[in-house]
């Protein structure tokens, strides 16, 4: 009786740890689940009191995949902790019109061409819509970046900064306009889902991996990798060369 008993109890404390604790933290599980991670640690976790928060960026639609993933993510978050979900604002880049026209040869991938990757942006509303995410909180950027990336879009982000981001641009050209356009308002604990950062083989000269290198090396804070596990990208979180959190002036 008392082995039934102490078995009973290990299985529903396999139960309680598994609901608890392992779906909150274990982060290689999904890219939903990670997504779920960072939107605990930024709200209910040591980032709490300091960080950006609930912010969500994502460079490049395409289907709407990752999207799903951070709305299911925010469903998740928001239901286990009593969190109101229209705190969140996402804010959405893309052309709408599929990949730009290759002209350079970092961005030469065999599996890429202009209009690859094309879904509307009333496609991406539906996704939303039907996940139950407000619409009302998702400001959508509309158009190739050399036209949309710039100092009044900027301008008018200033109140939210991004806390998630997802680039998910494939191209060397595409991924160095994004980051060149959120470098100024970048906080340190903001982290990065590059999800095409393995196309080239990891090659160093080619797609997100220059891009990512290129921005180490110019700007005045770093991207330290994270994670790729059951990824189809890596992950990376930012921080300031100069810490912006300390109390010693």
């Amino acid at each position: 009786m008392i082995q039934s008993a102490a078995a009973r109890f290990k299985r529903k404390f396999a139960g309680y740890l598994n609901t608890h604790f392992f779906n909150r933290y274990d982060a290689n599980e999904s890219l939903e689940n990670w997504f779920y991670h960072w939107l605990y640690f930024q709200n209910t976790g040591h980032a709490k009191d300091y960080g950006p928060k609930n912010c969500y960026y994502e460079f490049g639609t395409g289907w709407g995949g990752t999207l799903t993933s951070f709305l299911k993510a925010s469903a998740r978050f928001s239901k286990d902790y009593n969190f109101d979900i229209r705190n969140i604002k996402i804010v959405l880049f893309d052309s709408f019109e599929g990949l730009p026209e290759v002209k350079i040869a970092e961005d030469d991938h065999p599996a890429w061409g202009k209009g690859k990757f094309a879904h509307s942006k009333d496609y991406i509303a539906d996704i939303i819509h039907r996940h139950k995410f407000p619409i009302e909180q998702v400001t959508f950027i509309e158009g190739f970046y050399e036209n949309t990336l710039n100092d009044a879009a900027l301008a008018g982000l200033l109140k939210c900064p991004p806390s998630i981001i997802t680039v998910d641009v494939d191209y060397y050209s595409s991924t160095k306009l994004v980051m060149d356009f959120i470098r100024p308002i970048l906080k340190s604990g903001t982290v990065f889902y590059f999800d095409d950062i393995n196309s080239f083989f990891l090659h160093p000269e080619m797609g997100q991996i220059k891009a990512i290198t290129e921005f180490n090396q110019d700007s005045g804070g770093s991207l330290n990798w994270l994670t790729n596990a059951n990824f189809a990208g890596q992950c990376y979180i930012y921080t300031n060369r100069f810490w912006e959190y300390s109390s010693i002036k």
